[in-house]
């Protein structure tokens, strides 16, 4: 048998439950302190979410449950300072490819 060369990993967003080609959703994990991180390279160790790379999925990430549910993880989970900069901007959210 050969091999499926037209395969497209496909992930779901942790906000709006939207399924999706990997590059069109920003892959998060979190640091060793316990901060949410993009993880352009998609290769950070641990555990990782998905969220589109749109103001409303990336804005509802700090309500509810959904950064611990995505993580497994008991208490608080918190954004990267960093992060949540870049959020704040106006427009959808822009990949940045490393």
């Amino acid at each position: 048998m050969g091999r499926n060369k037209g395969h497209t990993p496909v992930r779901t967003c942790i906000s709006c439950g939207a399924k999706r080609g990997r590059k069109e959703l920003v892959r998060l994990v979190l640091d060793p302190r316990g901060l949410v991180v993009r993880d352009d390279s998609g290769k950070g160790r641990g555990r990782g979410a998905y969220v589109c790379l749109n103001k409303p999925c990336i804005g509802k990430l700090e309500t509810g449950d959904r950064l611990k549910r995505a993580f497994r993880k008991e208490g608080p989970l918190s954004l990267h300072p960093e992060f949540r900069e870049e959020m704040s901007g106006g427009g959808d959210y822009k990949k940045v490819k490393s």
